[in-house]
């Protein structure tokens, strides 16, 4: 229909407008335009209807994270760039083993750092323990770590994304304070 169009319009262009010929083909120019928005339109609405159809598939499986992926793909959220790995010339990585032995390298050169006599005489001075006060977490403190957590992360054993505890902090940070208080005095997390 597309390659349609342009045909008309190459032979539009052509013939001089004002022509009977140049009014047919500006009438046929303008009814395939007419249907290819609508047909675009209708394209539009089918996408939109599945990307819906999977966040309410999403909802009723319990699946929260893919439910607000759906949402957020739906109401046009930019969603992050994904940065390509680089070697150390620059050069894009592609490959997946590639990448991880890329990784590997990284790490490698940043962790296995060795200490030299005078790096370990220094470190033996560092004082062991900080100054520091230890108490429970508070309620503010931990509705400012709920505010800080980045959307789109993976969720942890929980199963709750970040989306839907920054949703109301505060219910958040009531329903955790108690947990947190009996981890930070028993010195140990439960077991469920």
């Amino acid at each position: 229909m597309i390659e349609r169009r342009k045909q008309v319009k190459g032979k539009m262009c052509a013939t001089y407008a004002r022509t009977r010929k140049g009014k047919e083909l500006e009438k046929e120019y303008a009814a395939l335009s007419k249907e290819i928005k609508k047909s675009a339109s209708r394209d539009h609405r089918a996408y939109a209807d599945r990307i819906a159809n999977e966040a309410q598939t999403a909802a009723n499986q319990g699946n929260i994270k893919g439910m607000f992926n759906a949402v957020r793909w739906l109401t046009n959220n930019v969603w992050p760039t994904i940065v390509p790995i680089r070697d150390k010339e620059g050069k894009s990585i592609t490959s997946i083993e590639g990448q991880t032995h890329r990784w590997k390298e990284h790490l490698e050169e940043i962790l296995n750092i060795s200490t030299t006599c005078m790096e370990r005489n220094e470190l033996a001075s560092i004082l062991t323990e900080l100054p520091i006060t230890i108490r429970s977490p508070s309620k503010r403190e931990i509705v400012n770590a709920i505010e800080a957590m980045k959307n789109g992360k993976a969720t942890g054993a929980d199963n709750i994304p970040a989306e839907v505890l920054k949703a109301d902090p505060h219910i958040s940070a009531d329903i955790r304070l108690p947990l947190f208080q009996d981890i930070w005095q028993k010195e140990m997390f439960p077991k469920e």
